[in-house]
Parts: C-alpha cells; structure tokens; sequence
C-alpha cells in the first residue's frame, strides 16, 4: 500500500537546454491533496509529469514508499485541463474506456462506470454524447473516468481552468467530496490562487527561471463548504498564497 511519495532533488533539462526544473524536492503524504502554483514556465506541469511516469528527470528520483519499501508506480489516472472524451461514444462508453482498455468484463465495467457516474452527478446522462453535455458536466465525465480504475494516484492539470467561476466552485466541491470518500492522493496544478487555497491541504509556490519551489502553505479551515470564500479567514490565507506569488514573479524579472 502506498504511504508516501518522496520527490528527491529532481531536475529536467531539455534537448534545447530549457531548464524546465531544479532541485524540487518534496514529500507528500497517501491521502493528501497537494496544489501546485506559479507562473506559466515554472515547472508546474512537468513536475506532474514526472510523478505520473509520462517523463524521466535528468537528476533526481521520484519515489513511492510503501509500508515494506519502495513501490513501482502506484494505479495513478490523469485529467487534463480539456476533457478529451471521444465524441462519437456515449458518456458512458467513455468513462468504461480505461476498464475496456485493461480488458475487464462487459457487465462489470458498465456497473462500475455507471456507479462513478452516480457519484459525480451524471447517472441521468449515461446515453448522452459529450457534444450534448456543458463545459462542467464533460468535466465531471473526465473526472468520473479518471477515478474509475480506482487509482491511488489522480494527478490533474488545470481540470477546470476553460469552465465559468460558478461551475468551478462547484466542481472543485466535487473534487474535495470524492478525494475525502476515495482516499487517494492528489496534485493538482493550477493558476486560480482561489481554488488552490479551497482544495489544497498544502499549496506549493513555484518560481520560473529555473523551475523551482519557493514556498510552501498548509490553509487549515475549521470547514470548507460555499461560504468560506467570502470569509476574512479565507482571504487571509489567500493573501499569504499571492505574497508568495509575487515574490515568485519577482525574481523572474529580476
């Protein structure tokens, strides 16, 4: 079983000398959720990729620690700032696809879909085409099958960055219910200073120039429900979030 992830002095440097990471290094807990921000160019979503396996560091070394040692690359899904659901399969079909892929059983891979459809709010719309559905409703289709294989790992990049405010309020609700209800870790990377502060138990700041960690916060919320966007304790911690932000931009124009 997973228990933690070490991210060890990773760097990625590529083929035309971009140094897209320096020596990041972090750890993150099984079960937490972790938000990545900083600037466009600071590393954000190549260090996702580096967690997922879709990329190699040049230096340093991901590592997945279980109660017995080290682990291989634990069940881990992806959802991506475009839904990229197959158009002409029914909502359906496309969140049983990775079932389908892995070759399990007809029966089973339409119960466990229709299940996680339930879960994220879509029963009703299991025979539609994603071209009939809203920008949050695909979005709640591509996070239904990202978490249908049942990962241990769900690794997001900017999922709900192209859908309005009030959808993504809603969907980042979503994301926190079934987090708490599955248990799986996750790192989410973002550009809204808002939805990192509501979702992450941690926020980590990035800085460009090269890719790096700068800061780290942890919000801690008595609840986290509508309401607390409009508190002072939420802005307060917001607050701490863009500092750490704008010291980031600072020293990339420095």
């Amino acid at each position: 079983m997973l228990q933690r992830i070490e991210l060890s002095h990773l760097g990625r440097v590529y083929e035309d000398g971009c140094v897209a990471l320096a020596g990041a290094s972090l750890e993150l807990r099984a079960g937490s959720i972790t938000v990545l921000v900083g600037p466009s160019g600071c590393g954000k979503t190549t260090l996702l990729r580096l967690i997922g396996g879709l990329d190699a560091p040049t230096s340093g070394r991901v590592l997945f620690h279980g109660a017995d040692g080290l682990l291989a690359q634990p069940r881990t899904a992806f959802a991506f700032q475009e839904p990229r659901l197959l158009p002409w399969r029914t909502v359906l079909a496309n969140v049983a696809l990775p079932l389908e892929l892995a070759g399990v059983p007809v029966v089973e891979r339409a119960e466990r879909a229709t299940a996680m459809l339930e879960r994220v709010g879509l029963v009703n719309a299991v025979r539609k085409l994603p071209g009939q559905l809203s920008g949050g409703m695909r979005m709640r289709a591509s996070i239904a099958r990202a978490l249908v294989t049942a990962p241990q790992l769900l690794l997001l990049d900017e999922p709900f960055g192209a859908v309005d405010e009030i959808a993504r309020h809603a969907l980042d609700d979503l994301l926190r219910s079934l987090w708490a209800e599955l248990g799986m870790t996750v790192v989410m990377v973002t550009h809204s200073i808002v939805e990192a502060t509501y979702v992450g138990e941690r926020v980590v700041v990035m800085a460009p120039a090269p890719g790096r960690i700068i800061a780290e916060i942890f919000p801690q919320f008595t609840e986290r429900n509508s309401a607390l966007r409009a508190t002072a304790e939420f802005a307060t911690v917001t607050a701490g979030v863009l500092r750490a932000l704008g010291e980031a931009m600072v020293e990339e124009h420095s």
